[in-house]
């Protein structure tokens, strides 16, 4: 399994944002309010993916109190990460599109959706960095072949 490339998350992201955009100026009047918790769960996400990678890292290095981590896990937590990264990268750039739209406006309805569409970019670029560290901490790392004297 190879490394998640953030060039990819930022196509992802633009790509996201680009539709998110379109999607909220195409139906802004007939959807209802942003709901203020649906971030909530992308910075709680990203708190315990970021819990992970620092005790993974720990169980990893054998720091002492720590116990032996099994191989499997590992890769099952490398997995989980490398499919949380593109969840936010894209969850980032739609609420990015939604708040470059909703901030040309200005009734109260726009300035609470506003105040949701910031904290939801806040929270998935959040819950992205934590995937791609918990990506990082279970990354393998092979010793480099000794140098031939010549």
């Amino acid at each position: 399994m190879k490394p998640t490339r953030v060039s990819l998350l930022g196509v992802l992201a633009v790509l996201a944002g680009v539709v998110g955009y379109v999607v909220t100026s195409a139906f802004y009047d007939d959807l209802p309010p942003l709901p203020l918790y649906a971030p909530i769960f992308l910075i709680v996400l990203a708190g315990a993916e970021g819990y992970t990678a620092v005790t993974t890292a720990g169980r990893l290095a054998g720091r002492p109190g720590t116990q032996p981590i099994h191989p499997l896990t590992v890769a099952r937590i490398a997995a989980l990460a490398k499919a949380t990264s593109p969840v936010g990268a894209l969850a980032a750039g739609a609420y990015a599109g939604c708040l470059i739209y909703v901030a040309q406006l200005s009734s109260p309805h726009a300035r609470d959706d506003l105040r949701t569409a910031i904290v939801g970019v806040v929270a998935s670029l959040l819950l992205t960095v934590a995937a791609l560290g918990m990506e990082r901490v279970c990354r393998v790392k092979t010793p480099k072949p000794p140098a031939e004297d010549r």
